[in-house]
């Protein structure tokens, strides 16, 4: 709290007492004045906000399903979790935004691609959660799992990804995180709508009031998702927080 009143007090001082250029930075009052104005556009709403929003969601939800789902095959298949688990300890360090032009020439400029990067960018975050909680699901419970000849489809869906919630909702928090990041920033080069368009455009047009008033809602969205988990953590035991 302490820093963020700290950081708020120094955007809205030090424009104004000439400490930073205001023409480059303005004043944290004004970027708020101008984003409760972009707020009350319908405009802004369907040609910025909901076109990301969805985006994000998309991808979000993807990551989630996909990630559980190739998390539970690497852990039943120890070979190909020896294979790939290497990769995903590097992924993060790969320029995972290098491939978008690769991505255009196959898919084209839209929503499709925007969603595919996101969902790249927040899978294995995902993938690794779910194997650290299947890894601490306690033997005994396995066990009894094999004692009762359940299907492997049935072992995962009943105890073991249960099992290994507490990890997974974990991972969601980042993986929610990394899909916002991965959208906004695809949206820079990939679109010609959504909040990362919106304010890409901004910047070009040395439109600053737009351009801070979009960059302060990118972190009122980080804030709001971070808080939604942790909350959802307090409610969750085992979590870690």
């Amino acid at each position: 709290m302490v820093i963020t009143a700290g950081t708020a007090a120094f955007l809205e001082l030090a424009p104004r007492t000439g400490l930073v250029d205001r023409f480059s930075v303005l004043p944290l009052s004004e970027m708020v004045v101008r984003l409760t104005k972009l707020l009350g556009s319908g405009e802004f709403w369907s040609e910025a906000l909901v076109p990301s929003l969805s985006a994000i969601g998309l991808a979000f939800v993807l990551a989630i399903v996909l990630g559980v789902m190739a998390g539970v095959l690497l852990w039943e298949i120890r070979p190909a979790r020896r294979v790939v688990e290497p990769w995903l300890t590097i992924y993060y360090a790969i320029p995972t935004f290098a491939l978008y032009p690769l991505i255009v020439a196959v898919l084209g400029v839209g929503v499709l691609p925007i969603v595919l990067l996101g969902t790249m960018f927040a899978i294995v975050v995902v993938i690794t959660s779910t194997l650290s909680g299947l890894d601490a699901t306690p033997t005994t419970t396995i066990r009894l799992a094999q004692s009762l000849q359940m299907s492997r489809f049935s072992r995962a869906t009943k105890i073991l990804v249960p099992a290994a919630l507490p990890h997974i909702v974990t991972g969601s928090r980042l993986a929610l995180s990394y899909a916002l990041i991965g959208v906004l920033a695809s949206e820079f080069v990939l679109s010609t709508s959504g909040l990362g368009h919106f304010i890409s455009r901004a910047y070009n047009d040395f439109s600053f009031a737009d351009m801070y008033a979009g960059v302060l809602l990118v972190f009122i969205l980080a804030g709001v998702v971070n808080s939604i988990f942790a909350l959802l953590a307090k409610r969750q035991p085992g979590v870690a927080r």
